[in-house]
């Protein structure tokens, strides 16, 4: 019985450290562009579904990517705010 312990610790340690093993090899790969540049991953939602996807660049790619969708947020506000507001909308008819 106690063999059976023994060697059931052994495997599981054995697997624990590959697993550890190849997960830090791969993240290092993974947090680094193909200029060497350190990349930047946040969890974005996706509609449709509850989960969400990783997505990784650099700062500098992510700075365009909030301007762009800052950009299109304000957009769509004044675009609703010129339609459905003023005398038009007042005028009954």
């Amino acid at each position: 019985m106690k063999r059976i312990f023994g060697l059931a610790a052994l495997g599981l340690t054995a697997l624990a450290t590959a697993c550890a093993t190849s997960s830090t090899s791969g993240q290092m790969a993974a947090n680094v562009g193909p200029d060497g540049e350190p990349l930047v991953c946040r969890s974005i939602q996706i509609t449709g579904t509850r989960f969400p996807q990783k997505e990784c660049k650099t700062a500098e790619a992510w700075e365009q990517y909030d301007a762009y969708t800052n950009d299109n947020a304000k957009e769509s506000t004044d675009k609703f705010q010129r339609v459905n507001s003023g005398a038009a909308t007042q005028a009954g008819g």
